[in-house]
């Protein structure tokens, strides 16, 4: 809140707002004016200014420009006394002017660190482990690989504040800011989730929609609006290329999306695509601005009315990278319902997502006995000299045992549950050398 001067004088005046939206109001002339879409150039800066009233010779609405706050001009100091000339303006103007540039370039306050902010190494999580509170998370795939799915299952847990699947979810009211479909496809899909998950389909308080036609910057003011006037916290943009608008390989349009975003003060969830090598299109400035990264991969037969996805942890800041997290994604198009279902990826179709040592191990888990160099290499459909790189490179969890046969290298309660199953028949013996 900016106060000025309190006093009797017809021009006091209060602002509100930040990074980038500010409202003044100006009780005693019965005047308000909301200051947005600001573009600074040389030294200029410029913002839209719109001015209302409930004065009785101007009521309503009284003019909007795009005002170069730096130097108004005189013309349109000249257009609001046309408005209503029983109001110094140009008094107003240079008031709203000298505040909102101030406001504006100060930006948020520097504060000095004394060890009063609680440690928390791996931050404060919104949806652990994928979405770290007040940063963007980036979740990438190719089409049609579930990313949208994803991030319409993960909107309907933090509104609802449930957690499932394995994920630890605080309650967050959610926007959906969509640049790919449309309100209809999306509504459906929430409602098919909310189904899936036991929750009534139809409800009045859910998640916000906005259907996007302009990049996150160019609609940054409406956006920030919608944010503070509904209590938004969490933000799922679908997708980060459409969000930018501007060439994807450019590192100042990402940088601007990323601020605009960053500005809204939001937890944030970013999907996107890949191009044909299933790589992450565009600037590397999408990855470095991500707090988290993940990638989406997808299994799905024809006429299957069921797909098995797993999304890939590739970046972590100030946590952990987890293990490839998979789900089942079943419809009932008679019940309307879409029900997401945690599997282990090593039971999937997309077991090969996952590191080579993990497969290793895994196959080596479920042999009854040592396994050869060729053998996991022909199981696991590469070649010997990468099994023999990643078995000597982790003898951690490998052993090598007589004749250059492998086995895992087993923990207290591995090698518990092993001695459960594997029981030897009476006169057996050990291994042969």
């Amino acid at each position: 809140m900016y106060d000025h001067d309190q006093s009797t004088s017809p021009d006091v005046f209060d602002m509100s707002g930040s990074a980038g939206l500010y409202y003044l109001t100006w009780p005693n002339l019965h005047i308000k004016a909301e200051v947005a879409r600001f573009e600074e150039k040389h030294s200029e800066l410029k913002a839209e200014v719109s001015f209302s009233s409930q004065r009785p010779n101007a009521s309503g609405h009284v003019l909007r420009r795009r005002v170069n706050l730096t130097s108004p001009s005189a013309a349109y100091i000249k257009d609001l006394r046309e408005e209503d000339d029983s109001i110094n303006w140009k008094r107003i103007v240079e008031q709203l002017a000298v505040a909102v540039t101030d406001e504006y370039r100060r930006g948020m306050p520097a504060v000095e660190l004394l060890g009063q902010i609680k440690a928390e190494p791996e931050g404060r999580w919104l949806i652990k482990p994928l979405v770290q509170v007040g940063h963007p998370t980036l979740l990438y795939g190719e089409g049609s690989s579930g990313k949208s799915w994803i991030g319409q299952y993960l909107s309907v847990l933090v509104q609802e504040g449930l957690s499932a699947s394995g994920l630890e979810v605080e309650q967050a009211k959610v926007l959906y800011l969509d640049w790919e479909t449309d309100v209809q496809e999306i509504g459906s899909r929430i409602a098919m989730i909310r189904s899936g998950l036991g929750l009534p389909a139809q409800y009045e308080s859910g998640v916000v929609y906005k259907y996007m036609t302009q990049g996150l910057e160019a609609d940054i003011a409406v956006v920030r609006n919608l944010v503070q006037e509904k209590g938004i916290h969490f933000v799922v943009l679908d997708s980060l290329g459409s969000a930018c608008m501007g060439e994807p390989e450019s590192a100042e349009v990402v940088l601007k999306m990323f601020g605009a975003l960053r500005s809204l003060g939001v937890t944030s969830l970013c999907i996107d695509h890949t191009n044909k090598n299933d790589v992450l299109f565009g600037s590397v400035y999408k990855r470095n601005s991500s707090r988290q990264v993940f990638h989406a991969k997808k299994s799905q037969r024809e006429q299957d009315q069921e797909f098995e996805f797993a999304i890939v942890h590739e970046k972590a800041n100030n946590s952990r990278l987890v293990a490839p997290l998979g789900w089942v994604l079943q419809f009932d198009n008679d019940e309307g319902t879409a029900t997401f279902t945690r599997q282990d990826v090593k039971e999937s179709r997309l077991e090969g997502v996952l590191k080579l040592k993990d497969r290793i191990r895994n196959f080596l888990m479920t042999s009854k006995s040592p396994q050869s160099v060729s053998t996991i290499a022909q199981e696991l459909q590469t070649s010997d000299g990468s099994i023999s790189k990643e078995l000597s490179m982790n003898k951690d969890m490998f052993m090598r045992v007589a004749k250059g046969m492998y086995e895992n290298v087993l923990n207290e309660d591995e090698a518990k549950a092993k001695d459960s199953v594997d029981i030897p028949p009476p006169g057996a013996t050990e291994w042969e050398a």
